[in-house]
Order: C-alpha cells, then sequence, then structure tokens
C-alpha cells in the first residue's frame, strides 16, 4: 500500500511516463539524421514524456524518395525510435485512415482487403411497362463529390452485385423520398446473369434499388507508392496491414530497438474513412453472411433505408429514404442492427488481431475508438491497451469526455487525449491550453498528447519562419521550440506530470454510470463556431463562453449531478456483460470505478442487459429510470433527440421487446429502482435510493468540476473552477468518505503542506476550496493519520509592488540556415531550418501594461518579457506562516519567477499565485518576473495569416482566411506579496 511519502518522493521530480506527449509531425522522410536527433533531444530536455510521429505531406520535395514506405522512412523512422528509447521516452507510431502506414502498398482498389461500400442505382418501374435486361451498373469513373476529408480517389474496376430490390413510393420531398415497408420486394432470386426481368402488379410509382459493393479506391499520402485504405471490417484488412509491418517495415533493427522501449505503442488515430458512391454504406465481402448470422433475418429487403449520404464523420449522417410513420420504429431497429453488425466486425476483425499482433511484437495500442464510422462508441474499449480522446472534434466539453471515460474507467484503461488542435494557429495565449487540460483531467484524462510538436527545418521552397508548418497551418498549435512559452515548458511539464502522476494512482470512484449507446456520436460538435446569424465565433471564446460554459452540456444535459458534485460516465450498457465486469458491495465494478447506481434514459434497452440489471437490482444494486431525457444528436444542424419513455424497446429488429417490458416492470417494482418524468428530479431520486456523492459538495455549486482516486488509505482529488472566463472567485466545501490529514499539493513546486479550511462532519472529511476562475488543485487525503481540523488561511497584503525595470525580447524572423546530408544513396538531402532573431527592447515604463500599450513595446511585438523589482520584508515568515507572491495576471502567459537569484519557479496561467516562503529575507528581496507570450501579433505584422484558409469558415460554406485580432501581452498585474498568519 502507497504512503503519502512514496508519492511526494515522485511529485518532486515526476517520472517521465507521467509527463506530457507529443504528436510529431515529420515531413515525410526529408528530415535529416541531424534534425531528427535534435529535435527529439530538444523535446527530452524541455520535459516531454514521448513522441507520436507521422508522415505529413511535404510539398515540393519527391515522394517516392521520401514518402512512407521509402528508404529514407524507414532509415527516419528508426533513429526516431533509437534516440527516444535511448532517453526513455516512449514512442508511437501513428495509424489511422489518412496515414499511409495505416495502409498498404500491396493491394489496390479491388482487393479483398481493401475499404469497400455498397452503392446503388435506382430506376423507376410502371406497370404495363416493367422492365427486361441487364441491371445498370454502377459508373466506377464518375466525378463525385465525396466529401471534406483529404484523400485521393483511385477508381476500381469491379463491381459485386449483392441485391435488387422493389419498393413503391408513398411520397417524395426535397429532402428524400418515402417508401412503403409493407410492398417492398426482394427480386434478387430473379437475377440470372445480372439480368431481371420484372413488372409491378399494381399501379403505384415503384422504384427498383440495384445494389453493388465495390472498393472506395481511398488512397493514403504521403507515401513512396500508392497505399490503399484497408478494410475496417472485413478481417483481409487487418492481415493485410499485419503481413506488411511483419515482412517489411518491423526490421530486424526496428524490431530491436522495439524491444528497448517498454512503452512502444501503436496509436490509431480518428477512422476518417470514406466513401464515394450514392449508396454511402461502409461495406465488406463478409457483411451480408455476418448479418444474417448475427442478426437472425436478412438485410437486402432492408436495404434502401440504409443508403445515406454524411458530410465528413458519420455523425451527419442522413438517409436518402425513409418509412412511414407506422414502420418507423422497425426501419429505426434495422438501422441499429446494421451498425451494430459493423461493430461487431470491427472489433473481431480488425481491433482483436491488430492488438495481439502488436503484443506480439512488444508494442500496445492506443486508439480513438470508432468515431467518425458508424460504430458505437464504447464497445471497442476493453479490445485496446489505450483509450484516447480528442480536444479538436469534441470542443473540450466535459461530457464528451465522459464518453469515453464509461470505457476507460470499467476495464482499468490509460485515457488519453490529443491536446491542443484548434483552427487557430499561433494565435492563442498559453492559458487557453491550460483549460483544455484541466477540463480534461476532471473526466478522467490523465495522459496528454499535445497536439503538437513539428521540427523548425523543412523543404527548402516551403519552409518560412516561424518554421515548418507539419499538420499545416490549421489543425494544431506548436508546442515547440518556436514558442517564446518554450523556455517555460520544463516546469509546464514538471506541473501536467504531477496532476497526471497522482490521479493515476489508486482506482477511480466515480458515482454514476449512465446506460448510453451511439452508433453516430457527434465528434463534429468541436468545429461548430458560428452564431445564430451565421457569423463566424473565434474558437477561443467559444470554449471559454459557450456550451459547458454557458451551462449547456451535450448530453447529459440536466446539471444537478455536476452541481453536486457527483461524477458520472457514459457507456454502451452490453459492456456490462463483459465478462470483466462484475457488481459486488452495492456497486458495478467495485475495483474500480464503483458505480453506485445506473441510470436508464434512452428510449431503447437490449434486453439482455436488462435482465442483467434485474439480476444486479435483486442483490442491491440501485437504478434510476429517466423519461423525458434531451441529448445532442448533432450540434452543427441544432439538432436533438428526446427520450420520451426510457427503455420502451430493444434497440434491433430481435423481437425481444415484450420480454424487455416484462423484464421493466420487475426491475421498477424493486426497492432499489425509482422512476422519474423529468431529468431535473435526477439528483433527489437518486438521494432518495441512498447514493451519496463521494466527493459531494455541501451546497451546490454551478463553477467547480472534481476527479477523485482512492489508494488504499489514501484519497487523491482534483477540483477546477471551469468558468475560466465567465465566472467568480468561488469556494466550495468537499465532503470525502473517512476522516484524515489533508495534504494540498503545489503542482509547481511538488511540495505538500497542511490544508487549511478542514473539518469533520458526520464521519466526513470536508475542504474547503477557493477557486479563482480557471484555477485547479489537487489534494492527497491520508486516513491512516488523524485529521487536523483548521479554519481557511487569512490572506493580506503584506506590500504591493508597483515599480518595475521592464524590458521584452522580441522575436522575428531571422536568416534562415541549410542543412544538407548525404547518405552515399547517389543525392544530398536539404533542408531549410528558420532561425529567430531576437531584439531586446528596454521600456521606459515602470508601471506595468499590456505591451501594445507600453512605449517603445508596440502591438507588434512578440517574445518574452522581464520585469524586476524590489520588494521589503520586515521579517521571514515563521510558524507555519507562509509568503505568497500575487501576480494578478499575465495576460494567459506562461512564465516563471526567481526570488533572490534562486530556481526559477513556475505558476498557474489563470491564477497565478506563487509561494516564495523559502526563498524570501528580511529586508530587501530581488524579485524577475519572466513572461512569454504567443507569436500572434508578430504574425499579423508579417501578413502570416492573410493566406491561410479558415477551415471552420468551410462548415458555413463560406470561403475566408483566418482573423485574428492584436492580442494583450505580458504582465499587467497587480501584483501583491501576500502573507498568512
Amino acid at each position: 500500500m502507497s504512503t503519502v511519502d512514496d508519492h511526494l518522493r515522485n511529485l518532486q521530480d515526476p517520472p517521465i511516463e507521467f509527463r506530457p506527449e507529443l504528436r510529431w509531425w515529420l515531413a515525410e522522410g526529408l528530415h535529416t539524421d541531424e534534425t531528427l536527433r535534435f529535435e527529439i533531444d530538444a523535446a527530452h530536455r524541455l520535459g516531454f514524456g514521448g513522441m507520436e510521429f507521422l508522415a505529413m505531406d511535404e510539398a515540393a520535395i519527391d515522394h517516392s524518395r521520401y514518402g512512407w514506405g521509402s528508404e529514407e522512412w524507414v532509415h527516419d523512422s528508426a533513429i526516431v525510435v533509437e534516440e527516444t528509447t535511448a532517453r526513455g521516452m516512449s514512442v508511437s507510431f501513428t495509424s489511422g485512415t489518412n496515414w499511409s502506414n495505416a495502409n498498404v502498398p500491396t493491394i489496390d482498389a479491388d482487393h479483398p482487403a481493401a475499404a469497400k461500400e455498397l452503392n446503388f442505382i435506382v430506376e423507376s418501374v410502371r406497370r404495363g411497362a416493367g422492365r427486361d435486361g441487364a441491371l445498370p451498373r454502377i459508373d466506377l469513373d464518375e466525378d463525385r463529390a465525396v466529401g471534406m476529408l483529404p484523400g485521393h480517389r483511385i477508381a476500381p474496376r469491379q463491381q459485386h452485385f449483392v441485391a435488387a430490390v422493389a419498393a413503391p413510393v408513398v411520397s417524395e420531398g426535397a429532402s428524400g423520398a418515402v417508401i412503403d415497408v409493407d410492398g417492398i420486394v426482394d427480386l434478387t432470386a430473379s437475377v440470372v446473369d445480372d439480368t431481371l426481368a420484372w413488372e409491378p402488379a399494381d399501379d403505384r410509382d415503384w422504384r427498383l434499388f440495384v445494389f453493388w459493393w465495390h472498393g472506395t479506391g481511398q488512397t493514403a499520402s504521403p507515401s513512396a507508392s500508392v497505399n490503399y485504405t484497408v478494410s475496417y471490417v472485413d478481417r483481409d484488412g487487418a492481415d493485410a496491414v499485419i503481413e506488411y509491418w511483419r515482412d517489411i517495415v518491423l526490421t530486424p533493427a526496428l524490431r530491436e530497438q522495439i524491444d528497448r522501449n517498454p512503452r512502444a505503442q501503436m496509436y490509431m488515430d480518428s477512422l476518417e474513412l470514406t466513401t464515394w458512391g450514392a449508396g454511402g454504406m461502409f461495406w465488406g465481402h463478409s457483411v451480408a453472411e455476418e448479418f444474417r448470422t448475427r442478426r437472425g433475418y436478412e438485410i437486402r429487403p432492408w436495404l434502401p433505408f440504409l443508403t445515406r449520404q454524411i458530410m465528413m464523420m458519420a455523425a451527419a449522417t442522413t438517409y436518402l429514404y425513409e418509412p412511414t410513420a407506422e414502420h418507423a420504429t422497425t426501419v429505426a431497429k434495422v438501422r441499429h442492427d446494421y451498425v451494430q453488425t459493423l461493430t461487431d466486425l470491427y472489433i473481431e476483425n480488425m481491433l482483436r488481431p491488430f492488438a495481439q499482433f502488436l503484443h506480439e511484437n512488444g508494442m500496445l495500442l492506443r486508439s480513438e475508438i470508432s468515431y467518425g464510422l458508424p460504430f458505437e462508441l464504447t464497445r471497442p474499449g476493453p479490445e485496446v491497451d489505450g483509450i484516447e480522446t480528442e480536444s479538436l472534434e469534441f470542443g473540450s466539453q466535459i461530457d464528451a469526455y465522459r464518453l469515453l471515460a464509461g470505457p476507460a474507467h470499467l476495464f482499468g484503461k490509460q485515457y488519453s487525449s490529443e491536446t491542443g488542435a484548434t483552427t487557430r494557429n499561433h494565435m492563442l495565449d498559453h492559458r487557453f491550453y491550460d483549460q483544455i487540460i484541466a477540463t480534461q483531467l476532471a473526466a478522467g484524462v490523465t495522459k496528454t498528447v499535445l497536439h503538437g510538436w513539428a521540427s523548425t527545418a523543412g523543404a527548402e521552397d516551403t519552409t518560412q519562419w516561424p518554421g515548418h508548418e507539419g499538420m499545416w497551418s490549421m489543425f494544431s498549435e506548436r508546442f515547440d521550440l518556436r514558442q517564446p512559452a518554450s523556455e517555460f515548458y520544463p516546469l509546464w511539464n514538471r506541473a501536467i506530470g504531477r496532476f497526471q502522476y497522482l490521479l493515476r494512482q489508486g482506482r477511480p470512484r466515480i458515482d454514476v454510470g449512465i446506460l448510453r449507446t451511439d452508433h453516430f456520436v457527434d465528434n463534429l460538435s468541436g468545429m461548430v463556431f458560428h452564431d445564430g446569424n451565421g457569423e463566424r465565433v473565434p474558437d477561443e471564446d467559444a470554449y471559454g463562453q459557450w456550451w459547458m460554459r454557458n451551462r449547456e452540456n451535450h448530453w447529459w444535459q440536466d446539471l444537478g449531478m455536476q452541481d453536486a458534485g457527483w461524477s458520472y460516465d457514459f457507456f454502451d450498457p452490453s459492456l456490462l456483460l463483459h465478462e470483466d465486469v462484475t457488481f459486488g458491495d452495492g456497486v458495478v465494478q467495485p475495483d474500480g470505478p464503483g458505480y453506485q447506481a445506473l441510470i436508464v434514459y434512452q428510449e431503447a434497452l437490449d434486453a439482455a442487459a436488462a435482465a442483467l440489471l434485474l439480476d444486479w437490482a435483486q442483490q442491491g444494486l440501485r437504478v434510476l429510470i429517466v423519461n423525458g431525457a434531451r441529448e445532442l444528436k448533432l450540434l452543427l444542424t441544432r439538432d436533438y433527440t428526446t427520450h420520451d419513455r426510457a427503455a420502451s424497446q430493444t434497440p434491433g429488429l430481435d423481437g425481444r421487446d415484450d420480454e424487455l417490458e416484462a423484464t421493466m416492470r420487475q426491475l421498477r417494482a424493486l426497492p432499489g429502482v425509482a422512476a422519474i418524468d423529468d431529468p431535473v428530479k435526477t439528483v433527489s431520486a437518486l438521494r432518495g435510493l441512498g447514493v451519496v456523492g463521494r466527493a459531494e459538495f455541501v451546497d451546490d455549486n454551478q463553477s467547480v468540476l472534481t476527479y477523485l482516486r482512492e489508494d488504499g488509505d489514501l484519497l487523491h482529488l482534483y477540483a477546477y473552477n471551469f468558468l475560466y472566463e465567465t465566472g467568480e472567485p468561488t469556494t466550495v466545501e468537499v465532503m470525502l468518505p473517512g476522516e484524515g490529514f489533508v495534504h494540498r499539493i503545489d503542482v509547481w513546486s511538488g511540495d505538500a503542506a497542511p490544508h487549511h479550511g478542514v473539518r469533520i462532519a458526520d464521519g466526513r472529511t470536508v475542504l474547503s476550496v477557493r477557486l479563482a476562475p480557471g484555477e485547479t488543485a489537487l489534494f492527497t487525503v491520508d486516513r491512516s493519520t488523524p485529521t487536523v481540523e483548521s479554519a481557511p488561511d487569512d490572506l493580506w497584503e503584506a506590500t504591493s509592488i508597483d515599480e518595475w525595470s521592464i524590458s521584452v525580447e522580441s522575436w522575428d524572423a531571422g536568416e534562415p540556415v541549410v542543412l544538407r546530408e548525404d547518405r552515399g544513396l547517389g543525392y544530398e538531402t536539404r533542408e531549410a531550418r528558420p532561425t529567430t532573431a531576437v531584439t531586446l527592447i528596454r521600456s521606459a515604463s515602470t508601471a506595468l501594461a499590456s505591451w501594445q500599450d507600453l512605449p517603445d513595446v508596440g502591438p507588434e511585438v512578440s517574445g518574452v518579457g522581464e520585469y524586476f523589482a524590489v520588494f521589503e520584508l520586515n521579517a521571514r515568515p515563521d510558524g507555519g506562516a507562509r509568503v505568497l507572491l500575487d501576480l494578478g495576471s499575465t495576460n494567459g502567459g506562461l512564465g516563471s519567477v526567481v526570488v533572490n537569484g534562486g530556481e526559477a519557479r513556475g505558476f498557474d496561467t489563470s491564477h497565478p499565485l506563487v509561494d516564495i516562503t523559502d526563498a524570501v529575507r528580511a529586508g530587501r528581496n530581488d524579485l524577475t518576473v519572466r513572461v512569454a507570450s504567443s507569436l500572434n501579433n508578430r504574425l499579423i505584422a508579417r501578413g502570416y495569416y492573410e493566406t491561410f484558409h479558415d477551415i471552420a469558415l468551410g462548415f458555413l460554406g463560406q470561403e475566408g482566411y483566418h482573423a485574428t485580432r492584436v492580442r494583450p501581452h505580458g504582465l499587467v498585474g497587480p501584483v501583491r506579496v501576500l502573507r498568512t498568519g
């Protein structure tokens, strides 16, 4: 069992495996060995814990020489693995449908392993005319718009007949046709040698649907050869990837390096598969047979109702044909069965064999499971080693992070996030990204993978200051050496590492599990930056003022549990049937999250899951059935779903609705089960069942989120005031189970001090926590040590600091350096590495102000400001009293504080309050504060944004360039020296 002292040793210098990691975009295989080694050494020196690397398309170079799969790329990959391993860093290969290394050059679009789709052609047929002859075939070379995802299509040559289905049209409108389910005729058996003779039996307007499957033809780049996207539902796809990696990629030298790295991984990125044809349906040569076997009926007659169109991701699915109202439920069940089958095949034919292969070769599988495709979001969770979410596609919303927290917590998986991607390149202050990380920690994300890192060096003809772009100019911030803030990354990485270290200890304690199935989760919500008038809203305004910061959670919209301090996750109810999930001691998964109650709110519930709920409820499980809940369907169209009556039908066409109804009738009759008709009553109903939040607030608080870990006698509590733009300072009292001594962890130093503001109530430890907007706090409660009750600290101002010596190190473009490499292969590799020229500007002002308001600095400057001052103290603190430096505001800039020439100390960008007790002395004290800016103001002055398209405008059907403004930078205070005691 761990002790506080054990953790304090690690908190002083958190081990490298707990530090933030990086997504690294290489300019294909162009980088010289010198650059690769320099970049990895720099990342390690700045305190990052690992590198996930991939080849990004670099213009103006020879892809056959430098693309993925080339000798240069293989050589560079070996260096990356070698250099990261030598430093104890993790290394991750990047997989995914947009990255060449997930796809293979050994197939073409017609190969059994290639990605497939179901396409169709429709004919109008009337009685008296009929039709006789060859079935219409797909024009595989037709020029069709295929959505917004990158990638190039190479048309397949083959198509395979699947079905011919006739259906009468009831009505037709702008949004599509309504067809009569009862009139459907499956004509597949009547097709002979791809010909069909058929005439309707009545005078209605009949449509003949002819279905063919063929390859999507999707390819990925950059690559030394053409790499085709593989199937994620047929086993052939995984086998082709495994064979290529086993026989070609994993050379003996690379295997040796991987064997030396205990944290080598494959990272499977979001599943950005595309279809080309009119059907819009993912398919495989095994799908029809697998559907019949798993669902118990033929899919063919229902295919017209499965045809669809999408915009980029599965969340934006629109079906082309709808049934009449009396058959809407039946068709919805068929649609569920189709996507459930795809999810089954994705799990069994891709994830399981791929993970097994990786394990056999010394690698783990970390994955952004499911989203992007019509796969259930949470069911694949048990199949991977690490579950990853991201900040971009979900808009950094707490409810979105709760979606994948469920399977991560249930199965003890490392929960990570790709963090920092926005549409705003180099524009935003560091505080913006700190708030994303703070939000993720509140949901149990304890591995940050920053999006990202790019070498400043790149192709000569395309690389300009501040450096090689890597992920274009639209999808990421750069957490690398081009940033003025990089000076402070070692302090920052240690601070984030302390959070991630302590919040991985023990087991999560989550109060409530919410049963939720979604094959079309909205992972486009993070790109919806427009107001009611269709006007572009800056990402930072939406993140800071909309959605969760405006009391609008997307998926569980009632905020009663959140305001009470209760925690909750989402997951598909079928996961409860997994052999690794148990019920005991009155909770679900006692050695994991320990859900005290489960909520059922969606109209569809699997009969087998309901039977398990009944069994567990008879053993003491508490269940709340909530009718009338509303949840997000697609934010882009402001589309929501309301579930009038929870668990009123099974999700699929399995004929078990009556069984479900009988089970639910028994369930509702049990004493540990309650049902409500308004989600607002959720907390009171759960309290009525005896649920008490493990980190419950004494009084409701609308500003604070918490996350709790139980580590034997220790409790580790994270708290966060998430209203960083719209809130006020708040004080919350948090009640924790048991009595114990409370340590408050200073994540910027690793020190722990007794927390002042503790009392005991009814055998629980109650912490009083005051948090400024955006501020975070970390505590450990030791229940093996007696509680010391205390009042909150009384802070008083010892002095204010109003006179400063101010200078700014202004960053701008320097002269580029050309790097040359000749590896004896008959050619020379050349890179351009922009350099930064730093000009020191001394301000005549002695008063703090933003740089644009300082004489001699102005609105065009980015870089690092240095502020020197002197303050006096009558005496050093004693008897446990403390001295704190309150910087007021740094305009969100990252920085450091040095007192009397001591070591540099970092600070929270939202509440820059630094404990300087051990550094001060009686009398004169010298203070140096350094604060970094973003590159925004300098890049505006250089015209950087004038040529970069704003991708968020594309979602509005508009064209335009990035719009930004001059932003305030630097220390603005007021700066005060505070004392306690």
